[in-house]
């Protein structure tokens, strides 16, 4: 039992440190000033390589925490409940609509006709929360047909090497000539899409494999394991990044975004974050007392996620800073802002927390009432 908690503790810490670097890579992108955005910068071009790897941290982890949470295996044989499928297509189909409701023209409320056709496609464009719907609605279908672990884990890796695979074929298409425009911005960056389904899924993949793994795992031993195999994959992946790296800056990146579309700067991606997610690892096997709002920031990272980019970028029905500071500001006050916004978002999760247990004792406290 106690193997468990320490395994899922993990990867409530990883999302919470992809949280915080979240946080603090949107509240800088959005208030710098752009005098202060120099492409020739090695400062800046540092900064801007490691923030994207936010969305990887994000994506593996939701895929693994979903394997973990939702498939079954009962002495090999692999099932998933029909009330965890509902509440799993219930969460999936949340994300979906939470993904555009956050792009949604205020005129949507009262004068769809009066939408002008930027604002539709602003409201068409994809982020984080569309590819993490989508790709977790494959991750259940895959988990509902499939009957053991390795043909789980098998699955999973086919599922992420094609992801892999097919954004450089996808990427210079003209989707946009006969695709819907709601669905040509999973296809393509060229929309504005934050993120597109091919590469991004694959770590969402990715990371669902190693749920897989993990759940065909001794429960005396899966955390250690985990880390070990997250440790190998990484030096794997960074392997891979130099093996590809010179073939397609030659004969590839011309006709592709080289930092969005290729496999090689994706392993580069994947390996750092397994590299960081076994360093969180073998610290959660090590470490006696790991401060409590870790955890409980990464149960937390979809209401943060939210409520986050509402004061960053703003909603629908309020001004966040990029509005309220159209010019930007400069980096050390840039910096200050995000270290504002992670402590308000730290706020938020303490105060949800303490209102949770205040509930669970006064439930408790009904019903020992009851029972006399």
């Amino acid at each position: 039992m106690m193997e468990s908690k320490t395994r899922l503790v993990l990867l409530d810490i990883f999302r919470a440190i992809g949280v915080m670097l979240m946080i603090e890579g949107h509240t800088i992108d959005a208030t710098l000033s752009p005098i202060y955005k120099d492409g020739a910068s090695v400062v800046f071009q540092f900064w801007t390589f490691f923030r994207g790897l936010t969305a990887p941290f994000f994506f593996f982890s939701a895929g693994l925490a979903f394997v973990v949470a939702t498939v079954r295996n009962n002495g090999g044989f692999l099932s998933v409940s029909g009330n965890v499928k509902k509440r799993r297509l219930r969460r999936i189909a949340t994300l979906l609509v939470l993904g555009y409701a956050l792009h949604m023209p205020l005129q949507m409320l009262y004068n769809p006709s009066a939408i002008p056709e930027e604002s539709w496609k602003v409201f068409f464009n994809v982020d984080a929360l569309h590819i993490i719907s989508l790709s977790l609605l494959v991750i259940l279908v895959i988990a509902v047909f499939a009957r053991s672990s390795r043909a789980l884990l098998r699955w999973y890796v086919l599922a992420a090497a094609v992801s892999l695979a097919v954004a450089p074929i996808t990427e210079p298409i003209a989707w946009e000539k006969f695709v819907h425009p709601l669905l040509y911005p999973y296809l393509t960056f060229r929309t504005g899409s934050f993120f597109t389904f091919f590469p991004f899924s694959a770590y969402l993949f990715a990371g669902a494999a190693f749920g897989a793994a993990a759940i065909s795992l001794p429960a005396e031993t899966r955390a250690r394991m985990l880390t070990k195999n997250l440790l190998i994959s990484s030096v794997t992946a960074l392997a891979l990044f130099v093996v590809f790296y010179v073939a397609q800056i030659r004969y590839v990146s011309p006709y592709v975004d080289y930092w969005r579309a290729l496999p090689a700067v994706n392993f580069l991606r994947f390996g750092l974050v397994a590299l960081v997610a076994s360093a969180v690892g073998y610290l959660s096997l090590h470490i006696v007392r790991i401060p409590k709002i870790l955890p409980v920031m990464g149960k937390s990272s979809l209401t943060i996620y939210i409520v986050h980019l509402m004061i960053v970028y703003g909603s629908p029905i309020n001004f966040g800073l990029s509005q309220l500071l159209p010019n930007g500001v400069h980096p050390a006050i840039a910096i200050l802002l995000a270290a504002v916004v992670i402590s308000l978002m730290i706020g938020m999760v303490y105060a949800m927390e303490v209102y949770r247990a205040r509930r669970r004792k006064l439930a408790a406290v009904t019903i020992g009432e009851i029972a006399k």
